[in-house]
């Protein structure tokens, strides 16, 4: 390999860690990202991917979020294996993806989680649009099932929002 070549090369992967590092605890339009993954591809997947769909949603629905990438935190345990990838946290106002499952997915896990957010923030659960949506849910909505003890109200609020965004 060409010397000048390889210095090149060396110079453009320190470059693009630090400009990756940069942006992986900072703050982000209204929110806050942390991988807590490492730097394997799947959690930079995953990371890439929840920046790019931030971009998307509107300022006030992210705001004084924390989205954590944080396969191994135990806020996962609560659920069957592997049924989850992605978490809304109301206590804590954060937003728990795995990277060890499906990364290619964590833009979708994170649309549907802010919607789960957005469901318990704006007082959603008053509403009676969604208790009647669930009782006749028609054909697509009929295929929503929640996963574990989820409310399908919130669930259909969620796949409503991110089909939206």
């Amino acid at each position: 390999m060409n010397s000048r070549f390889r210095s090149r090369l060396i110079v453009s992967i320190i470059l693009l860690a630090i400009v990756c590092s940069a942006f992986s605890v900072s703050q982000v339009a209204g929110f806050r990202l942390e991988n807590r993954d490492g730097n394997s591809t799947a959690a930079a997947l995953a990371e890439a991917l929840v920046l790019q769909q931030s971009i998307k949603v509107r300022d006030e629905f992210i705001e004084d979020l924390t989205v954590y990438i944080d396969s191994k935190n135990g806020v996962f345990e609560q659920d069957p294996p592997g049924h989850s990838l992605g978490l809304y946290v109301p206590e804590e106002n954060a937003i728990y993806i795995r990277s060890d499952r499906h990364p290619e997915r964590a833009g979708d896990v994170f649309i549907e989680q802010v919607g789960h957010g957005v469901y318990h923030t704006m007082g959603f659960e008053e509403s009676t649009v969604f208790p009647a949506l669930a009782a006749k849910p028609g054909p697509y909505l009929a295929g929503v099932t929640p996963p574990g003890s989820e409310e399908r109200e919130v669930m259909l609020f969620a796949r409503a929002f991110m089909l939206y965004h």
